[in-house]
């Protein structure tokens, strides 16, 4: 039996390659997973990945947090990512860490806008990126 050398997958901005190619919704912090989640449940294609962190984390922890986030919006399998935090800064610092691929990431803050007016905003720009997500084609990958 032949190991095979390549595979069907979703070429990435930044050279690597997928077997998935997910619209995915990232929460910043425990407090942003309902809005996150209420963008997934608007946007069929989405998919909100909710967990329990950001807040009352210091120091290396709360850089692992960062670094975790970050990683979780870089992966192959993502095609784009909607960053949802509750204060700029924070949202900024993930968007900008994922943005660094070349993926389309775009990222919104509860404060000063509120739920329902973010999750508005955050499932418009979602379903932007379902629907530039459905247009890519697997294609024959290398490994390498």
């Amino acid at each position: 039996m032949e190991i095979p050398k390549s595979f069907l997958g979703y070429k990435r901005e930044n050279g690597r390659a997928g077997t998935r190619n997910h619209v995915i919704i990232l929460p910043v912090d425990d407090i942003s997973n309902a809005c996150a989640e209420a963008v997934a449940n608007n946007i069929k294609g989405t998919i909100a990945l909710p967990h329990s962190y950001g807040r009352l984390q210091f120091g290396a922890d709360l850089e692992l947090h960062f670094r975790t986030m970050i990683g979780t919006g870089c992966n192959p399998n993502v095609a784009a990512v909607i960053v949802i935090g509750i204060e700029p800064k924070w949202t900024k610092k993930i968007v900008d860490g994922i943005a660094k691929t070349g993926k389309p990431v775009e990222g919104f803050h509860i404060e000063r806008t509120g739920d329902i007016g973010t999750t508005m905003k955050a499932s418009k720009k979602a379903q932007e990126f379902v629907m530039w997500a459905s247009e890519k084609t697997k294609r024959r990958m290398s490994f390498k």
